[in-house]
């Protein structure tokens, strides 16, 4: 991280700003779950803003951030921009119910997550019940944070055998987001 990105940070983090760009990995979460943790024990923001332009990364480092995000006594706003897919979906729909932006050239992506595993049978029987309580933990998250209350629904639309694309009105139209930020003309 160079010296400039560190002080455009610190800029951003003393008005509660807090910017997700890139893959979710334990790196990113560790930052992202430190600066929200601080700013609830200064308590020197009313709100904060996460804005998240991330392809998606590593389930369990996501699902920190969200845990977080759910602690956290200050109200996150989310605002999605660029991609928000996968995981990155995930984190956005978690922020505070009713500021939850995307902007409106925004790629979606929602799907199910992957997962690869190697080792004795014994090790991939082991792994296997992970894969399936993180399956269970992104359909609780769905059916928490959107409109679709019906596990066969959300399957059907949204957690398909196949990547699902959205645009940003489809987007509220599944009550992932609340609002569709409209496009400034030029004047």
């Amino acid at each position: 991280m160079t010296e400039e990105t560190k002080r455009d940070e610190k800029a951003l983090a003393e008005y509660g700003i807090i910017y997700l760009s890139g893959e979710i990995n334990i790196t990113s979460a560790e930052s992202i779950c430190k600066e929200i943790i601080e700013h609830n024990i200064k308590r020197n923001v009313s709100q904060m803003q996460l804005i998240i332009n991330s392809p998606g990364g590593i389930c369990s480092a996501g699902f920190s951030i969200i845990d977080i995000m759910e602690w956290s006594r200050i109200p996150i706003y989310t605002t999605g921009l660029g991609m928000i897919a996968s995981m990155g979906l995930l984190i956005f729909m978690t922020g505070e119910s009713g500021h939850r932006v995307i902007t409106p050239r925004t790629s979606v992506l929602s799907h199910r997550f992957t997962a690869m595993n190697m080792g004795s049978h014994s090790q991939l029987i082991a792994g296997r019940k992970e894969e399936d309580m993180m399956h269970e933990r992104v359909v609780l998250h769905y059916l928490t944070y959107s409109k679709i209350k019906d596990r066969a629904e959300l399957e059907n639309y949204l957690l398909r055998d196949v990547d699902t694309w959205l645009t940003p009105e489809e987007t509220v139209q599944y009550g992932l987001a609340d609002v569709v930020e409209p496009a400034r003309k030029k004047a």
